[in-house]
């Protein structure tokens, strides 16, 4: 018995061996297929992004809860709701007036948070933090550079037809060699002067698994090798952190992660009704607005505050 519950206990202390293992599976049937059937993709996609892509990011006002507790400031939902709003609504108005700029700064704030993630239980010194935002744009470079076909008809529509922007992405595609090979060497580079300056345990198997993550959407098309590291790794990832946040010094009152994610299901639910509702009014009312771009900034939209709440989560680590 002991042999069958101690890998199942790994497992689901583990559950990004879980998305490893569909990425697996999704790649044996691409092979078969020859390709990947679309509606493949997208359920591919929805499964993560509803699962684990949403939800982690719906936890945000227990996140800071839990900090106005510990740095004994007043905490109010409603202060908080409003907040969350006014800085998407802020965020909303910058894509209006500049696309390409908000694509820019959306893509920056990315890598870092993309880097925070993956390098973990690192020193916020000047170095770490060099390297943790060149991790997170290697990771950010991997998944849109060995898929520059599928991404430049988005970049072009998202930039409309900016010609610097489209110039800056042509270069980036053309190059994309090089530019991965210079990400790796500065990532590299980065590390070892930071390890050397302040050491810190590696986590291998962690790292191992990240590898294989990244391996694994260089075979697969651009929407479900997203889903795989935004939903797969990320998200699970940043699940794990935040549930170490909410229960630490708290160890009467242990959460499990199943708990604390049901606690982020009315949000989930909200946004799959609004994005239903969203998806209803475009094809109703607004088919000649093009979807991608609407798309891509309701995504960034509903990111950028998330980045602001995860900070204080990552500064504990």
């Amino acid at each position: 018995m002991d042999k069958l519950t101690k890998p199942l206990l790994y497992l689901m202390q583990t559950p990004t061996l879980l998305s490893i293992g569909l990425g697996v599976l999704l790649l044996i049937v691409q092979t078969v297929e020859s390709n990947l059937d679309p509606s493949i993709q997208i359920t591919f996609f929805l499964f993560f992004l509803f699962s684990t892509g949403i939800p982690h990011g719906a936890l945000d006002h227990l996140v800071e809860e839990k900090t106005a507790q510990r740095q004994q400031k007043t905490y109010s939902f409603t202060a908080f709701t409003a907040k969350y709003l006014a800085t998407m609504a802020i965020y909303g108005l910058a894509w209006y007036v500049s696309p390409t700029l908000s694509l820019l700064f959306f893509l920056l704030i990315s890598a870092w948070h993309f880097g925070e993630t993956d390098l973990e239980n690192v020193p916020f010194t000047i170095g770490w933090s060099v390297a943790r935002f060149s991790l997170g744009g290697l990771v950010l470079s991997i998944l849109l550079l060995t898929h520059a076909e599928e991404v430049t008809p988005i970049w072009t529509r998202i930039v409309q037809n900016n010609e610097i922007a489209l110039s800056f992405w042509q270069f980036s595609a053309d190059y994309r060699f090089f530019l991965l090979v210079s990400w790796a060497l500065f990532f590299a580079a980065s590390f070892i002067v930071s390890y050397r300056q302040s050491v810190i345990v590696i986590n291998k198997a962690r790292l191992l698994r990240l590898v294989c993550v990244l391996v694994l959407t260089y075979f697969l098309p651009l929407l479900p090798a997203f889903a795989l590291y935004f939903g797969g790794w990320h998200a699970l990832n940043s699940f794990h952190s935040i549930q170490k946040y909410l229960i630490e010094n708290e160890p009467t009152t242990v959460k499990s992660a199943l708990t604390i994610w049901s606690k982020a299901l009315p949000f989930t639910l909200i946004a799959l009704i609004f994005s239903s509702f969203s998806v209803w009014c475009w094809q109703r009312f607004l088919q000649s607005w093009d979807f991608i771009p609407l798309l891509f900034i309701f995504l960034s939209l509903v990111t950028l505050p998330h980045l602001n709440v995860m900070h204080y989560v990552n500064q504990r680590k």
